[in-house]
């Protein structure tokens, strides 16, 4: 509620005064209903009551009605509202903790399981917490209201109808701390079931599908966890509802202990049709009020669980610390120094890098080689702060890595990766991707050229604002090799000390490569360059190659000094120029 009334305070306050309003309108209604019934009776019977009496009341009655039909809009309306702008708050609140986490975060399972749950809990969890709130306050105000009625005609009946609640609420109570602790212990198993999903229905997977005929078997295997949690969830289903048909049933005998007795009260005559007629109303308005306070109490319990997910979530510690207060060195005039860094991965259980040490001096390119698993991307997401070091240090003319702002260091740096994401938006977002130069159509088309993708944009329907990707209406599709050279137009964009390119050119042929490396050399001449490649030609640009090999440096040097060392490089090397020359 103190979240509601600073986020929505007009629509909260107007939400509670709705349900105040709407509470007090079944108490009203059985009030009119004795009345009318009364003289009704009267007329029908001893025309007694005047026929304009009835009237009012009759006119009462519709006037309620169509106030209750009302209130029910404006609180429809408002409520629909209030829900779209707490969802917006607390996405937009998921949304900046999740890019302000260490990159580490994304390399655990357990994350990626509380993740879903925040996300999930956003969704609707929020808002149905507060409307389960305001629910229960407007359904005790009616209670209230309608337990008077039966109290103002004797206490016994009032005291059966309270006894009611007790097991409605406990029950629910119970059931709905088992659901949650359900939800939570199949999270996995439920973002395993999506995945599956994804991979049978997405399009990125659909040439392997058909060729290795796979489907057959995900299927198999996702039929299995899907009936594996469902008959879970189905076995609580029935536990709950059948301890609920008891109490459900055990409430029904209560009700027609309690019209026998009005039966023998308007027997002896001490009561007239009227008061039967409202209290026999009242008792089943009260009937659905209990279950449905029943339910609400144990869904506040059960849904409060879930917000306290997204709470956890955004409680998690973010990438900056008070420690990381330092500006990156507005120009580097020393050194990258790298002293024995280590880095362990969390789901692995050795260490990735291995007390690694070198320097990187301003201005210099320097290549990054080794086979697959060596610890070369890792190394360059270090060198980034995407991943602080376990052990040992990255500094930066002297200055610590662990103490440097993060927002000043991507200022500072710009990166292609091997695995760079194909943005499904227009050209124009792919390349400045929130750039303040996203306007700047000159900018964008010289990153462009620089990329090699001139050719393309002459074929683009609508130029710099055409939609990529498949997934969108309209969409224009790109190769391969196409997305990479977007990817590389967006590092173009940038002017920083720093350029890291892992594995930039993987998707292109060698015509293509062999035109981005000679650019490169132009186009970040005096800049501090770390580039990843397998494709060790590309080397030769580099004014010093490092070597490694299960995290570790083994060779160091130029490529004319590593080839005449015949070492670990040289044996790269000449067994890709076999390749070429066979």
């Amino acid at each position: 509620m103190p979240l509601m009334l600073k986020v929505i305070p007009g629509a909260t306050i107007l939400l509670i005064l709705l349900r105040i309003m709407t509470a007090l309108i079944p108490v009203a209604q059985i009030y009119i209903v004795k009345e009318l019934v009364d003289l009704v009776t009267l007329l029908f019977t001893q025309q007694q009551a005047i026929a304009s009496d009835v009237y009012f009341v009759l006119g009462l009655q519709a006037l309620v009605l169509i106030a209750d039909r009302f209130l029910n809009y404006l609180n429809s309306v408002v409520g629909f509202r209030a829900q779209q702008k707490l969802k917006y708050y607390f996405e937009q609140l998921l949304i900046n903790k999740a890019s302000q986490l260490p990159l580490s975060y994304f390399d655990r399972p357990d994350y990626y399981d509380q993740l879903e749950r925040a996300a999930f809990g956003v969704d609707v969890k929020g808002f149905n917490l507060v409307n389960l709130i305001l629910t229960i306050g407007s359904s005790i105000i009616t209670l209230v209201g309608l337990v008077s009625i039966l109290l103002s005609f004797h206490w016994v009946l009032a005291a059966i109808v309270l006894v009611m609640i007790i097991p409605n609420i406990l029950v629910n109570a119970h059931f709905g701390k088992q659901k949650y602790n359900q939800a939570m212990t199949q999270t996995p198993e439920q973002r395993k079931v999506h995945y599956l999903l994804r991979i049978l229905h997405s399009r990125s997977t659909a040439k392997e599908a058909r060729i290795y005929n796979y489907t057959p078997y995900l299927t198999a295997k996702w039929k299995g966890i899907f009936w594996k949690t469902g008959d879970e969830q189905y076995d609580l289903r029935k536990r709950t509802d059948s301890r609920m048909l008891l109490v459900n049933i055990s409430q029904i005998l209560l009700d027609v202990c309690v019209i026998i007795v009005l039966i023998l009260f308007g027997a002896s005559g001490a009561l007239t049709i009227g008061h039967y007629v409202s209290l026999t109303q009242a008792l089943q308005q009260i009937q659905s009020i209990i279950t449905g306070l029943g339910y609400s109490i144990a869904a506040v319990y059960e849904e409060s669980l879930f917000i306290n997910e997204v709470l956890h979530f955004l409680d998690l510690d973010v990438e900056e610390s008070q420690n990381q207060i330092h500006p990156f060195p507005e120009k580097l005039k020393t050194k990258i120094e790298v002293k024995n860094l280590s880095f362990t991965y969390a789901t692995h259980s050795t260490p990735q890098l291995k007390k690694i040490s070198f320097n990187i001096s301003p201005g210099e390119k320097i290549a990054i080689v080794g086979e697959n698993g060596a610890g070369k991307s890792t190394l360059v997401k270090c060198l980034l702060g995407l991943y602080l070091p376990d052990e040992g240090t990255i500094l930066f003319d002297g200055v610590d890595i662990r103490t440097i702002e993060p927002k000043s260091m991507r200022q500072n740096v710009s990166a292609v990766f091997q695995d760079f994401e194909s943005y499904q938006l227009t050209v124009r977002e792919n390349i400045a991707m929130g750039h303040a130069k996203i306007e700047d159509d000159a900018s964008i088309k010289a990153a462009v050229n620089k990329a090699g993708l001139s050719g393309l944009m002459e074929k683009l329907p609508h130029g710099l604002d055409t939609e990529l990707g498949a997934m969108f209406h309209n969409g224009y599709e790109l190769s391969g090799g196409q997305w990479q050279k977007i990817a590389l137009s967006r590092a173009f964009m940038r002017d920083t000390q720093i350029v890291i390119l892992d594995e930039p050119t993987a998707a292109l042929d060698p015509r293509a490569e062999a035109e981005i490396y000679d650019k490169f050399a132009t186009l970040y001449e005096g800049k501090t360059t770390i580039m990843i490649s397998h494709r060790l030609s590309s080397c030769k640009h580099a004014d010093r190659i490092i070597v490694l090999h299960n995290g570790e440096i083994v060779e160091e040097g130029n490529h004319d000094t590593l080839l005449a060392a015949q070492g670990a490089y040289a044996e790269m090397f000449h067994t890709q120029a076999k390749r070429y020359a066979s």
